[in-house]
């Protein structure tokens, strides 16, 4: 509801803005002193809606960003501001002063010059609402962020994963999903239209901050004779594929749980190729760990399950230490200590995507 308030008062307060500005223009050029006059008139009057409505979009707009720091939000509460001190201190007196000289058939000099001023000072009013317009609809993931031309994920503080010009969005049944070229993904677990994001996180007042317990960002190494294993378990979803694929190398019941030497070179490398997280890397004597990432780009929603990203950089949120910058899992769930990063709390809460 909140949002919705937010929207319609600075939508209307453009609106009004530029009403002022257009009938202003249009009876200055086309119409006569007598038109110009009500025009005036209904210009002074309109401004017990105009402020109102920027008052109302400030509030409700302060309201919903809250601690927020990022670029877009800081721009948005520095420009509210400065476009309601416009109105109130400048729009509203030129406003009656030309109603007044209007009224009074008074067309002269010092008329068009504060009619200058109102035009320069509703002009500067466009500006800020209108800029506030697009960075609103940029925070909620409604479009892209200025600038923003290649494929990304950027976590919005709060709110939604956002991303922009995914090659591909693949659903839990393994069906491409509709998407253009801007995309609002949930990650509060309670959107009723997932995996899109519906406003939701504002209603519950999502926290999309990591835990204080969370995961230790720490590089654990697995030594073989032939292949070494490095593992940052920060970073790990605990999709179990390292358990399917070679069960006798990786297994989570045991310690050590990984022990390279139980399963051939190729056999580790097709693990940590399969691994979605990109929490584990191999390396072999006397060269550095590396990934093995599939050549296939985008996003894959798994069923009652986190967001498997490939070949897309995480533009917002430093990545952990050993991280692939375009290979990992992001919580869905809204639960995960780790946040962004999934990890495996959906299997314990027994999450569903279904539910409402």
């Amino acid at each position: 509801m909140k949002g919705k308030l937010h929207a319609i008062a600075g939508v209307f307060g453009f609106l009004c803005v530029a009403t002022f500005v257009t009938a202003t223009v249009s009876s200055e050029l086309f119409a006569s002193p007598q038109t110009v006059a009500v025009v005036k008139r209904f210009v002074f009057f309109g401004m017990f809606l105009l402020l109102p409505a920027l008052m109302g979009a400030g509030a409700t707009g302060v309201s919903m960003l809250g601690e927020r720091t990022e670029p877009l939000a800081l721009e948005k509460q520095r420009r509210g501001p400065i476009a309601f001190m416009t109105g109130l201190f400048v729009l509203l007196p030129t406003s009656w002063f030309l109603s007044s000289r209007a009224a009074a058939g008074t067309l002269d000099a010092l008329f068009y010059g504060a009619q200058g001023v109102e035009l320069v000072a509703s002009t500067v009013c466009l500006v800020m609402i209108g800029l506030n317009i697009r960075d609103g609809l940029a925070l909620r993931g409604r479009i892209a962020s200025s600038g923003a031309k290649h494929p990304s994920v950027e976590e919005r503080n709060g709110g939604p994963l956002v991303v922009m010009s995914t090659p591909a969005l693949v659903g839990s049944d393994g069906q491409q999903l509709e998407h253009g070229s801007v995309l609002a993904l949930c990650r509060c677990g309670a959107s009723k239209n997932k995996p899109f994001c519906d406003g939701s996180h504002n209603e519950i007042g999502f926290d999309s901050t990591p835990s204080d317990d969370r995961t230790k960002d720490e590089i654990l190494t697995y030594e073989g004779a032939e292949v070494t294993i490095h593992y940052n378990r920060l970073l790990c979803s605990h999709a179990a594929e390292c358990g399917r694929r070679q069960k006798a190398a990786f297994d989570s019941s045991r310690s050590p749980w990984i022990i390279p030497d139980n399963a051939p070179a190729d056999g580790l490398l097709e693990v940590v190729q399969a691994c979605p997280s990109g929490a584990l890397r191999f390396s072999r004597s006397g060269e550095p760990p590396q990934h093995a990432q599939s050549d296939v780009a985008g996003i894959t929603v798994e069923r009652d399950g986190p967001y498997r990203v490939n070949g897309i950089p995480l533009a917002s949120t430093p990545q952990a230490t050993g991280a692939h910058p375009e290979k990992y899992v992001l919580c869905r769930c809204g639960a995960s200590k780790n946040k962004p990063f999934c990890d495996g709390t959906h299997f314990d809460i027994g999450w569903s995507a279904s539910a409402k």
